[in-house]
């Protein structure tokens, strides 16, 4: 795997209960051997040979039950976040009695990436050994994400490796590898520039707010009388009536959607760091949403503090959402936004249709990351943004 390398004493699991059975087959046979010659060849030697063979697996079973119960697993992160390709390391440390040290000590640890999926894991032995012990795993990872590593079973065996017995775990660890936050070379309009951006008045939308009025038409019967407009209706000689509107803001919305692929949901955290750094830098505030659940989880952010703490959320989230976003976002009732920043690794004619249509936004784009195919879908507002040439892409982008 590209996010992580493990030391040359991991052993695969399966191996490891063959082998176990393996010596349990083998201490069965040995001892029958010391029964034969019991039985065979009477005397001292062969009783105390068969004897010995009979209570050698119980002194080790009783020195494993003894050392076991003060022994425990726990899993620590060097750093709590990096950046990507920067080294670290989980360190699994490794509990024992110095009474009754524990004979082997046999870990499996879990190490998987939220933001993919992506999920491995490995066994360790710890050999006879008293107090502590620690043992490293150096990581490297390609893709930003959260990295988890979790012990998911610990076991301590005997000096005959026959019996095995569960030891306590006490932690797991996670680090942030986050992307990169130099701002994008996307272009800034003056309207985001100019003081209170986010409070600027925009036109209304249709709604039924009478007192922010969005256009006038003829009367229809259920219409209230309140809303007649007196003086043009004597004008026109027809009774006209004022239709309410809808609020809105003036502001930068981000709606952000993960697929089922590592490396496109890479690339869709770059391109939203790189965006919402570069309005970070300008002081240009704005609105996150993105799927949680059957919900849309949603925080503003105005400086690089707020900004982060976003970041965190999104680099947490496990799996792709099981409604479409779209959909979640327009059975929301949000206020009209000034721009709508839609970063999502696909979109069909269908739903960019139903988007435009929405009416969420004065100005829509959407943001195709990871895509190779360029001609999947054609539109003005739909800005294909590659891994490989994300500098040219966001460059493109006009806020």
């Amino acid at each position: 795997m590209c996010w992580r390398r493990f030391c040359a004493r991991c052993r695969s699991p399966r191996s490891t209960s063959k082998a176990m059975w393996g010596r349990r087959l083998a201490y069965l046979a040995v001892l029958a051997a010391g029964g034969l010659f019991f039985i065979f060849f009477r005397g001292y030697l062969s009783y105390l040979v068969f004897l010995f063979l009979l209570i050698l697996p119980v002194l080790s079973f009783v020195w494993l039950l003894l050392s076991f119960r003060f022994a425990g697993v726990r899993a620590q992160a060097s750093k709590a976040a990096v950046e990507k390709k920067e080294p670290f390391s989980f360190m699994i440390r490794a509990k024992s009695s110095r009474l009754f040290p524990i004979p082997c000590l046999r870990v499996t640890i879990e190490i998987s990436n939220a933001l993919g999926g992506e999920t491995e894991r490995e066994l360790l032995s710890f050999p006879f050994f008293a107090g502590e012990a620690v043992m490293e795993q150096p990581c490297r990872s390609a893709c930003c994400g959260k990295l988890s590593c979790t012990v998911r079973r610990a076991r301590g065996l005997d000096f005959l490796r026959l019996f095995s017995l569960p030891v306590r775990v006490k932690e797991s660890a996670a680090v942030f590898v986050l992307p990169s936050r130099t701002p994008a070379p996307a272009a800034v309009t003056e309207n985001c520039l100019l003081p209170d951006f986010a409070e600027l008045s925009l036109p209304t939308a249709p709604g039924n707010d009478p007192s922010d009025p969005f256009d006038v038409r003829s009367y229809q019967p259920g219409d209230p009388l309140s809303r007649i407009h007196w003086k043009l209706s004597a004008k026109q000689g027809e009774w006209i009536v004022r239709e309410g509107g809808s609020s809105a803001e003036r502001s930068i919305r981000f709606l952000v959607e993960c697929g089922s692929q590592l490396l496109e949901n890479d690339c869709i955290m770059e391109t939203f760091s790189r965006l919402a750094f570069l309005l970070v830098e300008h002081g240009i505030p704005a609105q996150v949403f993105w799927p949680e659940d059957a919900e849309l989880g949603s925080q503003g952010f105005d400086g690089e503090e707020e900004a982060s703490e976003i970041l965190e959320v999104l680099l947490s989230r496990s799996v792709p959402p099981a409604f479409p976003v779209l959909e979640l976002f327009r059975e929301e009732h949000w206020k009209k936004c000034a721009h709508l920043i839609y970063i999502t690794p696909k979109c069909s004619p269908e739903r960019l249709t139903g988007l435009l249509e929405a009416g969420n936004a004065e100005r829509v784009t959407v943001l195709l990351c990871g895509t190779k195919q360029e001609q999947e879908i054609s539109h003005d507002v739909v800005i294909p943004v590659r891994p490989d040439r994300l500098d040219d892409c966001l460059a493109e982008v006009e806020l």
